[in-house]
C-alpha cells in the first residue's frame, strides 16, 4: 500500500498536469502534419534517387538519407498508438499501417504489447519493452546468455537490428496473447498486410531484373532502422527497471529523461521526455517538455528524487556504453 507521502505527491503530480491531457491543437495537427510530410519527401526522395542513380556512393547515401527518414517516422508511429500525433485514432492506426508494413514491422501488434509495456513497465517482468536482466536472470544464465547480457548494446544494436524486434514482437504477441486476446487478431492482420505489401514489391523488383538491387535497398533500411529504434528503445528504460510505491511513480523513475531541444524533442515524437510520457501518456509530445519541468518542481517540493535524467544522447549512448564495460555489473 501506499504512503500517504506517496498518495500526497501522486495526487500534486496530476493537478500540476491536468490542463496538458487535451486532445493535439489545430496548431500542434498542423506541425505534426508538416513533420510526417517533410520525413516522407525525404524518404521517397531518396528512395527514388536510389533507384535513378548508378549503383555507387550516391545511391547508397541516397538509401541511407531515406533510411533516417524513415527511422524517424516509425518513431512517429509510437505517437500513434497513444493516439497523440492527430487526435484522430483511426486515422492514426491506418496510417501507422501504412507506414509500417513495407518495413515487415507488425505495427498493430506492436501497439498491443505497447499498451502491456505501459501497464507492466518496472513492475511485471513479462513487460514486452524490458531491456534489463535482472540479479537472478543473470544468475540463471547460461554462458553464451551471459555473453549477451554482458554485450548488450552492441548485440542489439549492431546484430539484432531491425529484423531482431520485428521477431521479438511476433514471438511477444504470440506468448503474450493469453494477456490480450486481440493480440491473436492484431497478429493476423499485420501478418497479412506485410505479405501483401511485400509480395508486391517483390514481384515488381523481380519484373525489372532488379531482385539484387532491391535486396540492398531494405537491408541498408533494417540496419539503420533497426540501430536507431534499438538505441532509443535502450535509452528510454535499460538500468533503470524498478517498482516504487505507486505505479505513476514506478514509471516517472523507470524511464529516463533525456534533455533535448525543442526539434529534437519534435523529430523524435517527445520521446526524450519518457518518464514524463509513461506517467502521463495522453500528453502530446509538444507539451511533454512543459510536462517534465512541472514535475521536476513537484518532486523538489516534496522532497522526492529527481527523475533519472541526462544531458543529451551522447552521454546516454556513453552510460551504457560504460555499463558494458563493467562487465554487465550494473546491468
Amino acid at each position: 500500500m501506499a504512503s500517504l507521502a506517496a498518495t500526497a505527491l501522486v495526487r500534486d503530480l496530476c493537478v500540476v498536469v491536468r490542463d496538458l491531457g487535451a486532445a493535439p491543437s489545430p496548431g500542434e495537427r498542423a506541425r505534426a502534419s508538416l513533420r510526417l510530410t517533410m520525413l516522407s519527401a525525404l524518404l521517397l526522395g531518396g528512395a527514388w534517387l536510389y533507384w535513378r542513380l548508378p549503383l555507387g556512393g550516391a545511391a547508397i547515401g541516397a538509401v541511407l538519407i531515406a533510411a533516417v527518414a524513415y527511422g524517424l517516422l516509425l518513431i512517429a508511429t509510437h505517437e500513434m498508438v497513444h493516439g497523440s500525433l492527430l487526435g484522430y485514432r483511426t486515422v492514426e492506426q491506418w496510417l501507422a499501417c501504412l507506414l509500417s508494413w513495407p518495413m515487415a514491422w507488425p505495427y498493430l501488434t506492436y501497439a498491443r504489447l505497447h499498451h502491456l509495456h505501459h501497464r507492466w513497465n518496472g513492475c511485471d517482468l513479462r513487460d514486452p519493452e524490458r531491456t534489463t536482466p535482472l540479479p537472478q536472470e543473470r544468475l540463471a544464465a547460461g554462458p553464451l546468455r551471459r555473453l549477451v547480457q554482458r554485450h548488450l548494446l552492441w548485440w542489439r544494436v549492431g546484430v539484432l537490428g531491425g529484423v531482431g524486434m520485428i521477431a521479438d514482437t511476433a514471438r511477444k504477441g504470440f506468448w503474450l496473447q493469453r494477456q490480450d486476446q486481440g493480440l491473436v487478431q492484431a497478429r493476423f492482420i499485420d501478418g497479412a498486410g506485410v505479405t501483401v505489401v511485400h509480395t508486391a514489391m517483390l514481384l515488381i523488383a523481380l519484373t525489372q531484373g532488379e531482385l539484387g538491387r532491391y535486396l540492398l535497398f531494405w537491408l541498408l533500411l533494417e540496419r539503420v532502422i533497426g540501430a536507431i529504434v534499438q538505441f532509443r528503445g535502450m535509452v528510454e528504460h535499460h538500468l533503470l527497471w524498478q517498482s516504487r510505491e505507486t505505479h505513476l511513480l514506478t514509471q516517472l523513475y523507470a524511464s529516463r529523461t533525456i534533455t533535448a531541444g525543442s526539434w529534437l524533442n519534435a523529430l523524435m515524437g517527445g520521446l526524450p521526455h519518457h518518464g514524463a510520457h509513461h506517467a502521463f501518456p495522453s500528453i502530446p509530445s509538444e507539451r511533454l517538455p512543459l510536462a517534465t519541468r512541472r514535475i521536476a518542481l513537484v518532486l523538489e517540493r516534496h522532497g522526492a528524487p529527481t527523475l533519472p535524467t541526462l544531458p543529451s544522447y551522447r552521454e546516454a549512448l556513453r552510460l551504457l556504453i560504460a555499463a558494458q564495460n563493467n562487465q554487465g555489473l550494473s546491468y
